[in-house]
Parts: C-alpha cells; structure tokens; sequence
C-alpha cells in the first residue's frame, strides 16, 4: 500500500490515507478522517461539511474531475457496517473519478461482485502476499545485513511459512546480542511471537471466537465436522468459514474450502496458552479429538490425541478398543510405544491390547514376554466373562485372538507341529471373516508345512492364500503372507511365483513403513536369497547390507536364515571367509538366545560346508558338534523329518565324506534323496544329488556323478538355481564341465542351461587333449587350474599332506583330487599322471 501510495502521488494524484484502527469508529468518524486527508492531499473541502448526507458526499467525490484522487483504507476488518456500505456505494457510483485501495486480514462486507465482472477489480491474497522461498531468503539477508547460517536461515524462512511480518520479528530477534544464532528456534510461545498474535489478532476478536480458536488449536487439519467434535457446537462450518474470511491465520488447504490449517507460529502461541493456562480444557478438548477420530476411523491421529490428553486410563482405553484397527494398519510398533508407559494395574484389565502387546513382542522373539501378556489376556477375558461385562460375542472374537496369538507363538518359536495342528481348526472357524488373523494364520500353516515337507496339500493352501489376499483389509497382512508363502514355493522350484509374492510385498512393505524399515525386511530377505539362488548377487547384496540389521523387529526364523546365509555366502563368495564365518557366528548367537533350533540347524550346516570347503576339516567338526546335532545313530529322514534334521543330515554327510566314511554316507545321502523327492521339496533333491555326485567321485565312480550332476540340473533348470552349483565348489564344477563342456547333446532347457553353468564354472584356461593322439592316451576331460596346481607340487614330489597344507585343504580332499586328475588322465598311479601331463604339455 505505501509503495501504491508513493507511485501514485509521484504521478500527481491526491492521496487519501485512512487507517481504521487510529479512532475510526463509526461513520462520522470515518467522515470527518476522510474530509481531513483530503484537506492533507490538498482537495478544496475546506466548506465541505463532514457531517454531510452521504448523496452530498457521493456528488463530491464524483465530480472531481481530473483530479481523480486515490482513497486508501487500511485495517478495513475494523470498520463498522455503515462505514462498509459507504464505501460500497463509492465503490460503484463514483469509479471513474477516483480510485480505492482497500486493506483488510480478512475478507470484509463489500459487494464486489459486479466490479469483478466488470473488470474493474484487483484482488490481492494471502497466497499472493506470502513470500516465496527466494524472496524470503532475501528479505532475511537483507534485515539482518550480515551473513546468516543456513540452517537458523532455514529455521527462519520455514517457521514463518512466507508470513512477511513473522519473517520481520525473526530477524529483530535474530539480530539480538542476546539471541545468538545457536539459540534462535523460532516459535509461537516466545514472547515477540505471542504479543502481536495476542495483540493483533486474538484480543481483538469477540468471545465466540475467541473461544473457537483456543478450542480448535489443538488440531493439525480444521475440518467442519472435526471442529463440531470438538467445541460441541454444530454450527462450526459456519465459525470456520467466518475465521476464514476475517483472516485469523487460517489458510484452506483444498479449493473446495473443506480443509483448513492454522498458520504454525499462530497455532503454537494458542495451543501453548491454552496448555499453560487451562490444561484442564485442553485435556477435554483432545479426548473429544481421539473420540471423533476413532469414529471416522482415523485411528493413529484417535490415539496421538488420546495421548495428548495426559490421561492414562483414557489412552488405555483407546488402544484397548482400537488395538485391532491399529495392528492391522500396521501401527503395532506406535502401541508398544504408548503401551510402555502404562501401568501394569492398568494393562492387566484391558485383554486387546495385551494381545496387541503380545504380538508385538513374538514379532521381536520376546517368547517369555508374549507368553506372559497372551496368558494375562486370558485372564482379562476370563473375569470379562464372569462379570458378564462383555456381550458373548465379543467374548468370543477374544477367544479367537488369544488362540491366533498362540499360533503365531509356537511359530516364533520353530514348533511347527504345533503351528500345523492348531492353525486348521482355527481357520475354519474365521471362515472369510478377519482378514488379517487369516493371512498370518496361512502364513505360518504353509511355513509349517514347508517344515515338515507336507506338500500334498500346497495347491489347496495356494488356493486359499489367493482368496485370502483377495478380502478387503488384507493389504497389510498380505506383506507376512506373501513373504512366508514364497519360501514354500522357492523349496518346490515355484520361482516366479514367489517372486512376484516377495517384490509385490517388499513394495507394499516400503510404502507403509519406508525403505530400511523392519517391515520391509520381511519379503527383502527372502527375495535376497531368491536373487542370489539366480546370481544376481548384487541386487542380492543390496537387500541383504540394508534388511539384515533390522530383521528382529518383525522377523521371524525363515526370514534370519535367508538374511544371515545371504550374507555370509556373499562374503565367501568375495573370498572373505572370516568375515562369512563372523555372519554365521553372529546368527548362532542370536539362534541360542532366542533358542531356535531351525536357524541354529541352517547356521551349523553353511559354517561346516564353508569350513570343509577352506580345508578345515577338524574346524567343521568341532562347529558341528557345538550345533548340538543331538543324533542317535545315523541321521536318516525318520517318520516325522523336519527341515531342522535334513540340515543336520547335510552337515553329517559333508564330515563324513571328509573322513571317507563313504558307504555310510551314501547310504544316508540316497535315504534322504528318496524322500525329498516324495515329498516335492525340489531343492533339497538337488542338495542330495550333488552330494551323491561328490560320494561317487570320492569312490571312484565318475560315471555315476556325472548322472546325479545331471539329474541335479534338470530339478534346477525351471527354478534357475546356479548359486547351489557354483558354492559346491570345484567337485561339483569339474563335473559339470565334463558332463556340459561340449555344449547341449540335445535342445532342452537343461541342456542349455547347463552351458549356461559351464560358463560361470571355468575359472583361466582349459587344457584339452590333443584330437590326434591316440585313444588309450587321450584326455578324457579338462584339467581344472586347482588341478594342474596339485600336479605341479606333485611332480615335484610332495606328499598328499604338504599339497593339502600348502593350499589349504584337507589331505582327503587332495585325494579326491589326485582321483579325478587319474580318471581324466587315464592312469592309476602318480609318477604315471606327472608322465602323462607332460607328454600332453600340461606341465614342463
């Protein structure tokens, strides 16, 4: 305005300045102001009388002819009703002669509505008006006039949101000796803040409004019906719209007007007097706010207020009847964080969220907490019953809950037979209601399944997780779901399926609770151990470093042993062993403290095949026994196996290889084999083959682990399993190579994927035999470099012993070596090998 001002009046204009705050109260007030700025302006109104009719005034102001003076009204908000009708009437009956400028915080009684159509109307908003963060940066740089520091300079420009007059107080204050730079945290509770909102806003509204603000401060978005919940007064639309227009901080926050918001400053100078003053009424004020948003469903805004309200049994109550909504919008981390500061008198007596506690805390592996808490629900439930406090129904969705709950804590703790007896009954008995208890309870039925190899059922199961996943308010539960049932299909070769599951869950998962986050370690690390299975150990990697350190904060057993063995096989395959040993050894820890036995299993079997493989054969030994194996004989698949005994099972058959011990181990090796592969559990079947191919080589059967090499790529080849190839180390890859070196013998998906094998097998270059020399001295197959290494030491004539000392391998394993350089050279005996490798050029 003072910039129109000066522009106007440079231009020869007569200028009218009337500020309604300086004693303009009523219409002959603002007369008699009006006659004496024109006098100031220089207006011949010295005979003009201000008492005048408003006709004599309205000819006057028409007929000053050229002089067209400009009248400038500011803190129009002020003035009364009359005065407004006035100038409405100047407004449209004298707009040619003159020109107004009129100031007001809000809009004011006007009819504007033909000056607008006609054109002759400049309207100027707040949103005009605020500063945009440039403008804002210079008008900081500018006041203050020397350099600020970028974050009191962000402080500054985000705490005033544009508010020019706001960003002017904080520049006064940070220009203050006493207000040092590392001091300056602007808010509406200091005292600069808190005068001008109370002097020039508050203060000078009546007492309805008065009210109605302090009232509201305590919402983040003003809606009409929020607003009603909370003053109690049905005509808050209307009180809304009124602070709206008057301009009292309140901006909309969508065209139609329905949503608004307080300005920040303005919001923390109410709600920090009401809180200060009345902490009473703002203790009304936010348990009326966590009722209304419990009842439109708004629930993690229903139980921050309930907070806020500082009433502890109210906030009990609140979690306690929203404790279901909220699990199953994913906010069971935000109820332990409330239910931690109640009282246990308190909990005690409210059976929901202990079972909400309870869950969070099997989620966390706390198995003596959550059986607590799951068994004081019961007994909350119980007397709820005997005082009949309760309708039946209710009782009985409680029972439910506190069986679910008892499922999913058998599932923590790896007791799957458990899990599959008690989950059927009660998924029957949820039919297509609870979406939620049915996902998780499918979840952990087909992971028991999985456990026990009871894969005759999985189609029916597939069939119920699809329509499962189909019922409304399954979204969140889908994210266990899905990343339970994967695994189960990755163990039967069902690859792209699972990974469909593990990527639509992970997405899922980082939209509710972020990237990083706990929730989202639950479909990742499966999906890490799914890539690295297809070597992509990369992308492998990536989700392995980001998901593994916050896998305990939802994950249950199958989601560490695909963190930890990701990560530790990732490491061997960077040729860093103690770091891959130190993975393992930290999930040991973790498997014996929250003893689970499944895990240990997984973590004992990859230390004992990592060791074997580096050689360490007493090593792998001693870590098998610390697994407590707690065998009794030899560890065939018994009437009921689990997973847990086939990876003892592994771990026993890779020590007794070492040993030669061969024939026990066949024996073993082909009993499990024979199972897996009655049971569906495809990668197992794989597992077994390439240790039967190995058993082969060590007794010297070459033709026959070249046919379970091969029977081990035709199970793999749909699921794209190369890592369980490569990891078996160079047995398994000379074999391979032997068997596939020549490319596909016939066009079939597992020829050509073998090649596809054979390529990431080889390792520098392949010595071939010439095709010109004769058959009883041609080479059979191609000579590995760990191969030509152990020929070389040989012929310089070390002992099995110093080779395998010098390369770090057991003297058994130098043995199989030694047979395999025989078979591929076509002799029996050492000096006859070093002959034959020179005669081919192979070595010197």
């Amino acid at each position: 305005m003072l910039f129109w001002a000066d522009e106007l009046r440079a231009q020869g204009r007569p200028v009218l300045w009337l500020a309604a705050r300086a004693g303009i109260e009523s219409k002959r007030s603002f007369l008699q102001a009006l006659k004496a700025a024109g006098l100031s302006a220089g207006l011949p109104w010295d005979n003009l009388d201000s008492d005048a009719s408003d006709a004599n005034w309205l000819s006057v102001l028409a007929t000053m002819g050229s002089v067209k003076p400009v009248i400038i009204v500011d803190d129009a908000q002020l003035l009364a009703k009359p005065v407004l009708e006035f100038l409405a009437q100047l407004s449209s009956s004298a707009r040619d002669a003159l020109t107004i400028i009129i100031a007001a915080r809000g809009t004011v009684g006007l009819s504007l509505a033909r000056m607008r159509a006609l054109g002759f109307l400049v309207e100027v908003g707040v949103a005009d008006l605020s500063f945009t963060l440039a403008e804002a940066t210079e008008l900081v740089t500018r006041s203050i006039g020397t350099p600020v520091d970028s974050r009191d300079l962000q402080d500054i420009v985000g705490d005033t949101q544009g508010w020019v007059s706001g960003i002017v107080i904080a520049c006064d204050i940070y220009r203050r000796p006493s207000d040092s730079a590392a001091k300056l945290r602007l808010t509406g509770l200091r005292p600069e803040f808190a005068e001008y909102f109370h002097d020039e806003v508050v203060s000078l509204q009546p007492d309805d409004v008065r009210r109605f603000l302090v009232d509201t401060s305590i919402l983040d978005e003003l809606t009409p019906s929020a607003c009603a919940a909370v003053t109690g007064d049905e005509n808050a639309r209307a009180m809304l719209d009124h602070v709206f227009r008057e301009g009292l901080f309140l901006n909309a926050i969508d065209q139609e007007h329905s949503r608004y918001a307080y300005h920040r400053l303005f919001r923390e100078m109410v709600l920090g007097r009401l809180i200060d003053r009345a902490p009473d009424r703002a203790a009304v004020m936010h348990r009326r706010a966590s009722e209304y948003f419990a009842e439109t469903g708004q629930l993690a805004l229903a139980i921050e207020h309930a907070r806020l309200s500082g009433d502890k049994a109210f906030l009990a109550d609140q979690l306690d009847r929203l404790a279901e909504g909220l699990t199953y919008s994913g906010y069971l981390y935000r109820i332990e964080e409330l239910g931690a500061e109640l009282p246990w008198p308190i909990l005690a007596e409210r059976p929901n969220l202990l079972l909400a506690l309870a869950w969070r805390r099997i989620r966390q592996l706390a198995f003596s907490s959550a059986d607590r808490l799951i068994s004081a629900a019961r007994q909350a439930c119980d007397a709820k019953r005997e005082a009949q406090s309760l309708p039946a129904h209710e009782i009985e969705q409680l029972d439910l809950l506190i069986r679910h709950r008892f499922v999913m804590l058998a599932a923590a703790r790896d007791d799957m037979i458990r899990v599959e007896a008690d989950s059927e009954p009660l998924l029957a008995e949820l039919a297509d209601s609870h979406a939620y208890l049915s996902c998780t309870l499918l979840a952990q039925l087909m992971s028991a399944r999985r456990e026990l190899y009871h894969f005759q059922d999985m189609l029916k199961l597939e069939a119920e997780t699809s329509r499962a996943l189909s019922r409304p308010g399954s979204a969140f539960a889908s994210i266990a779901l899905k990343a339970s049932v994967a695994p189960t299909m990755m163990a039967q070769g069902k690859i792209p399926l699972a990974q469909r599951f593990l990527e639509e869950a992970f997405a899922l998962a980082v939209e509710i609770h972020g990237a990083g986050s706990g929730l989202a370690a639950l479909p990742a690390l499966p999906l890490a151990e799914l890539l690295y299975d297809a070597g992509d150990l990369e992308q492998a990697a990536e989700l392995a470093e980001q998901y593994l350190p916050v896998v305990r904060q939802w994950g249950f057993s199958d989601q560490m042993a695909s963190g930890y063995l990701v990560s530790a096989r990732l490491w061997a395959a960077r040729g860093d062993l103690p770091s891959a040993l130190s993975t393992l050894n930290d999930a040991h820890l973790v498997a014996i403290e929250c003893g689970l036995d499944r895990l240990r299993s997984f973590i004992v079997a990859e230390e004992v095949r990592l060791l074997i493989k580096a050689g360490q054969i007493d090593e792998a030994e001693q870590h098998f026994l610390a697994g407590d194996p707690q065998l009794d004989g030899e560890p065939i698949p018994t009437l009921h196996p689990t997973r847990r005994n086939e990876n003892i099972a592994i771990a026993w058959l890779r020590i007794e290889m070492q040993r030669h011990r061969l024939g026990r181990a066949r024996k073993v090796a082909y009993r499990w084999l024979e199972f897996v592969k009655r049971a569906g559990a495809i990668r197992s079947a794989v597992i077994f083959e390439l240790l039967l191919a190995e058993i082969a080589v060590l007794q010297g059967n070459r033709s026959e682990a070249r046919r379970a090499v091969r029977a081990a790529v035709e199970m793999a080849e749909p699921a794209g399993w190369v890592r369980v190839f490569v990891d078996e180390g160079e047995v398994i890859a000379s074999l391979i190579i032997e068997a596939y070196s020549q490319g596909p013998e016939l066009e079939t998906p597992a020829d050509r994927f073998a090649v596809r094998l054979v390529s990431m097998l080889r390792r520098g270059p392949q010595i071939e035999a010439d095709e010109e020399e004769d058959d009883d001295f041609g080479l059979t197959g191609r000579l590995a470099n760990r191969e030509v290494d152990i020929l070389t030491m040989v012929s310089g004539g070390l002992r099995n012993r110093e080779i395998g000392d010098r390369l770090g391998l057991t003297e058994g394993t130098v043995k199989w070596y030694m047979q395999q350089i025989y078979d591929k050279l076509g002799v029996r005996r050492r000096p006859q090998a070093v002959l034959r490798a020179r005669q081919l050029g192979i070595l010197p």
